[in-house]
């Protein structure tokens, strides 16, 4: 097979899988509804279960959970009303005001919230004062929902760890590249800075990514059969994440600096000199700090031998020494600190472990 097949192949893979799911899934609420249970209209059951099934097993618990509490304030604030009120302009009106309200106050999460004034509506002309079609709803709902949930605790996804640990490392590995780079350009190879500034500011657009794959991932391991062998080290990609956002912001800073230098920041080679060396030493300190995250020898913070932090005060004391000049000074001063802020992030204690998830978290809370 061919690269130009095989690349489209492999990104139709995931959708197909999901498509299956969900076929299978609304399929045998079906069945269940109509040929096991008996609802003469089971159509909710199936569609309920298709909106259930979502990528992990986090997402349709929580997706399901929110719209079975949702159909059941629904269906209660409808039936209460159509008895007392009937069904006109006004009632349609009052029951969709009322139960719109009453999911935002409940706090239903998203799904829930929506679901409350669709189910309100539907029982309301549907299922008038009758209580027949408003418990075959109600049923037909918490089927799909339970049906949606079963298949994708059966159907297990990846947790796509190898993906997450894999952009983090590249993320850190761009971050330590400009750290070369503004080195390079200061020790006096011919370097653009206001073109650094430009490779460094793709960072934060990276970091917004990668954050995602990461958080994807860890959710993946939520209540998954097989999730919890890798749980342990989606946290630790976690909890890097803030490190990591604060190295690339402190390298995008130190960018900054040196392209808005006017004139081009010419530093004596006493200056420099130190400076490139202090770069040099945290680029390396980025990459051990990954390595030790992403392969799960370490939790994040442990990385280097403390060197960063005498070469800083080094370069200080340079900055400082007779003959150089005010504007020189202070550009190795902003940019050391910089460096020195970046050692300080991957030396510090890791971050809280992330609260596990509770009940209140599926409703989006």
């Amino acid at each position: 097979m061919g690269p130009r097949l095989e690349a489209p192949l492999k990104s139709l893979a995931p959708p197909l899988v999901q498509a299956a799911k969900t076929a299978v899934a609304a399929g045998l609420a079906y069945f269940i509804a109509a040929d096991v249970i008996g609802n003469h209209l089971p159509v909710f059951a199936p569609l309920t279960a298709a909106l259930t099934v979502q990528v992990t097993v986090w997402d349709s618990v929580s997706r399901g959970l929110q719209r079975a509490l949702g159909v059941v304030v629904g269906v209660l604030v409808a039936y209460g009303l159509a008895k007392v009120l009937g069904l006109h302009v006004w009632s349609v009106t009052l029951v969709v005001f009322v139960s719109w309200l009453a999911g935002q106050a409940l706090q239903l999460g998203q799904q829930g919230a929506v679901q409350v004034p669709i189910s309100a509506l539907l029982v309301l002309v549907l299922g008038a004062s009758t209580s027949e079609y408003a418990l075959d709803r109600v049923v037909d709902t918490f089927l799909g929902a339970a049906t949606g949930i079963l298949v994708s605790l059966v159907a297990v996804p990846k947790t796509n760890l190898a993906e997450a640990q894999a952009r983090v490392r590249d993320l850190a590995a761009m971050a330590a590249a400009v750290l070369r780079d503004v080195a390079d350009g200061l020790s006096g190879q011919s370097t653009d800075f206001s073109a650094l500034l430009g490779k460094a500011g793709q960072l934060d657009d990276e970091a917004q990514k990668v954050a995602l794959v990461v958080q994807g991932a860890e959710t993946a391991t939520r209540w998954s059969p097989t999730g919890h062998r890798d749980r342990p080290a989606a946290e630790a990609l976690l909890a890097a994440l803030k490190t990591l956002d604060n190295v690339q912001r402190s390298t995008r800073g130190m960018a900054r600096v040196l392209a808005d230098a006017r004139p081009a920041p010419h530093l004596p080679p006493g200056v420099a000199g130190p400076l490139a060396d202090l770069l040099r030493t945290v680029s390396g300190e980025v990459g051990t700090w990954v390595t030790d995250v992403t392969s799960g020898t370490a939790m994040p913070g442990v990385a280097g031998d403390g060197t960063a932090a005498d070469k800083y005060e080094q370069v200080l004391a340079a900055a400082h020494s007779t003959g150089v000049d005010a504007q020189a000074a202070a550009t190795a001063d902003a940019v050391a600190m910089y460096a020195r802020r970046i050692g300080d992030d991957l030396h510090a204690e890791p971050s809280p472990a992330a609260a596990r998830p509770t009940w209140r978290s599926l409703l989006g809370h």
